[in-house]
């Protein structure tokens, strides 16, 4: 199988024989993606050739006979998504791999790399002891248990004897925070290339398949039903990869279940930059009169003239509040090339109306928007220029250096990187230096 390298934001025409009827079906599933934006935008074209679009989304895609591969270039490599990820939710993963563990074979993709941590973080929660809790069954059973299910036994076994429906509470590891992982390491067995990575899978699946029943592989799901506390928060860095390989084989297991050579493992680089700078900012702005907001719904902004009622909602990124002022300034954040190529004019009209929304009673209201770069740049700056007499609105645009403040973020010192986004923040949102104080 040919695999083609490329990197996000990128298009490329590739050599590719015919395409199979399931090299369609998985071109428009990545197409749609179910997103605002798409995966990969894949066009098969006449003479044995596929074009290639790629965009926020990074990792392995396979059709029957070409790989394809997106690498994250903007934050310098693999290693650095998990890193991003790491400090993001607050957990360690690649800290806690064995000294003498050798990652997969330069090549590999991100998936092989993903799945080697998960098997590594589950093999060291089965040596330290699965949790194991109480949970409701109700069964069918030959001697009684617990308390009669009497409404069921009338209704099912009328005049029977020699099966008894049952409700009692069951002792055991069959609790969602190991189903996750079964359910992960199970879903990614058959899909991993590194022989050793599958072989961990495969041993480490089998011995959580032998504890619990993963009833499904909805991530989400998970996310809703498993709550944090001091039984179980050593879970934590294994349910990230878990999840992490549950929603990026996703796509793959809604076109075909039972699919190993058509196969696609991406992450949303988009999500895990936003989520990296919305913890660095808070954590930065900690001390100083400055206050992030993240994922903070505005309503009554777009009104339905007819019923009054609010017709669309916003929801900036960020916004940044100035607690000596109470000023409050929207900033976005974007996963885009925005330090080689001019913003695109949806982010600059989003930007202006979140200006508008939630700085407008600014006589200069401002929004701002944060993107990656290779080194920490400033602008664009752009203003709207009325036509008549109203309030100019002013965007101001900002690239970190994701690669050198992740390494920064692993010093003990951090005062120096803390000191550099606020400087940032302060210029973007146009909140002065008298804004800040220290506590």
């Amino acid at each position: 199988m040919k695999a083609y390298i490329l990197d996000e934001y990128d298009t490329k025409v590739f050599d590719c024989p015919a395409p199979t009827l399931a090299d369609k079906h998985l071109r428009d599933s990545l197409a749609a993606g179910g997103d605002a934006t798409p995966r990969m935008d894949v066009r098969f074209l006449a003479g044995g050739q596929m074009e290639v679009t790629t965009y926020s989304w990074v990792g392995v895609v396979r059709f029957s006979s070409v790989e394809i591969r997106v690498v994250p270039k903007l934050i310098g490599g693999k290693l650095r998504v998990l890193r991003m990820i790491e400090y993001a939710q607050d957990v360690r993963l690649i800290a806690r791999l064995r000294t003498d563990r050798s990652l997969p074979a330069e090549g590999t993709d991100l998936f092989d790399l993903v799945v080697m941590l998960l098997a590594e973080e589950t093999k060291k929660l089965i040596r330290d002891g699965l949790i194991r809790d109480y949970r409701s069954v109700e069964d069918s059973l030959d001697v009684m248990r617990g308390r009669l299910r009497i409404r069921e036994q009338y209704l099912r076994r009328y005049g029977q004897l020699h099966r008894i429906e049952c409700a009692f509470d069951e002792f055991d590891g069959d609790v969602p925070e190991n189903q996750l992982l079964a359910a992960a390491l199970r879903a990614a067995e058959p899909r991993v290339r590194d022989l050793g990575v599958r072989n961990d899978a495969r041993v480490f699946g089998s011995i959580m398949a032998e504890v619990c029943d993963a009833r499904t592989r909805d991530a989400d799901w998970y996310s809703r039903t498993i709550r944090y506390g001091r039984r179980n928060t050593r879970y934590r860095p294994a349910h990230e990869l878990a999840k992490i390989v549950l929603k990026g084989l996703a796509l793959t297991d809604r076109i075909d279940k039972s699919t190993v050579n058509l196969a696609s493992f991406m992450v949303d680089m988009n999500a895990v930059f936003e989520q990296f700078v919305t913890r660095l900012v808070s954590e930065s702005l900690a001390g100083t009169n400055l206050r992030a907001h993240a994922q903070q719904t505005v309503r009554a902004v777009i009104l339905d003239e007819e019923s009054g009622e609010t017709y669309s909602r916003i929801r900036p990124d960020l916004i940044i509040e100035d607690m000596t002022t109470g000023r409050t300034v929207p900033i976005d954040v974007k996963y885009k090339l925005y330090s080689d190529k001019k913003l695109s004019s949806a982010d600059i009209y989003q930007s202006f109306v979140y200006a508008y929304a939630v700085d407008g009673y600014s006589s200069a209201p401002r929004a701002g928007l944060i993107y990656p770069s290779m080194n920490a740049k400033s602008g664009p700056a752009l203003r709207v220029k009325p036509l008549v007499d109203a309030q100019p609105a002013r965007i101001r645009g900002a690239g970190i250096a994701v690669a050198a403040i992740l390494d920064a973020l692993s010093d003990l010192d951090k005062s120096h990187v803390y000191a550099e986004i606020i400087a940032m923040i302060r210029e973007v949102a146009g909140l002065h230096q008298e804004s800040a104080i220290n506590i």
